[in-house]
């Protein structure tokens, strides 16, 4: 669940939400500048699916008993979500193995550095590490039987692995628009998207995407999203097939208080309505 505190209340986004809005993004994705993925299909679906393992943990939600409120995404330990999302990435390869593949490779990536995409170490948990192996053992099959025999290896392999950082530029930028208000313009230097993952309460002003390849192998640029009015997020440089589009975000909101008991916070989750956050996107 992505929780964030607006105006005196709490706003939750569900993780297969997310999914849905990645893969909205990812049916736009392809212009001049940005090739469009020769595997568009598989990342599609893989980029649409690729957390539906939170179904399990967001449909409670998940609580957090220091803070009296439902658990925000990063503050549940790894023993808690591996056999969730692990359960997901399963579904996701029961849909379509080469999007399983990319769903895996995502899954290893997220305790691995995105696999050098952002910099720093792997995560030395030994259920990460045990996620990595397995996840990267799987992977290997799955894409050999994707190929097929058809065509080159290593070009197969090489838009493979645009596929995956294609997926990494998307989860992030769809994180960035459930975790931003919205209806806030800024015009603040932009906030790299990964050092706000873990905040409730979510910095104003823009955003910006790193490591986002252009094509297969680079090169690579930084995006940023700034909210230019409310309601309206543009994107610089833009990656998009059309000028504009409007996507939306299912959010539920609830008050802002302590919860007595993680029933008490699946009471109000479960009686607050989703509403649907109207966002246009558009080029700078």
């Amino acid at each position: 669940m992505l929780v964030t505190r607006r105006h005196r209340e709490l706003w939750l986004i569900t993780h297969p939400e997310h999914g849905r809005v990645a893969g909205a993004l990812c049916a736009q994705w392809g212009n001049d500048r940005f090739q469009k993925p020769a595997q568009h299909e598989a990342l599609l679906l893989a980029a649409t699916h690729h957390d539906d393992g939170w179904y399990e943990l967001d449909g409670r939600p998940s609580f957090n008993a220091q803070e009296a409120r439902p658990a925000h995404f990063l503050e549940l330990p790894l023993e808690v979500t591996v056999g969730p999302y692990g359960r997901g990435v399963d579904s996701v390869y029961a849909r379509n193995r080469h999007a399983g593949a990319l769903v895996s490779m995502h899954w290893a990536g997220l305790y691995h550095t995105r696999f050098g995409l952002h910099g720093g170490e792997p995560l030395g948990h030994p259920l990460a590490v045990e996620v990595v192996a397995e996840q990267d053992h799987r992977r290997a099959a799955a894409l050999r039987e994707a190929w097929g025999g058809r065509g080159r290896r290593s070009e197969f392999e090489r838009q493979t692995w645009y596929a995956y950082e294609l997926l990494q530029a998307l989860d992030l930028m769809s994180l960035a628009l459930g975790l931003v208000d919205p209806a806030e313009p800024g015009t603040d230097n932009p906030v790299p998207v990964p050092s706000t993952l873990s905040r409730i309460d979510q910095p104003s002003g823009a955003r910006s995407i790193p490591a986002v390849p252009v094509a297969p192998g680079g090169p690579y640029v930084e995006l940023t999203l700034r909210i230019l009015s409310p309601g309206v997020v543009s994107l610089d440089p833009y990656p998009f097939s059309q000028p504009s589009f409007s996507l939306e975000v299912s959010a539920r909101r609830i008050e802002d208080r302590r919860y007595t008991s993680p029933e008490d916070a699946a009471s109000a989750y479960q009686g607050a309505q989703p509403q649907a956050i109207r966002i246009e996107i558009r080029t700078a």
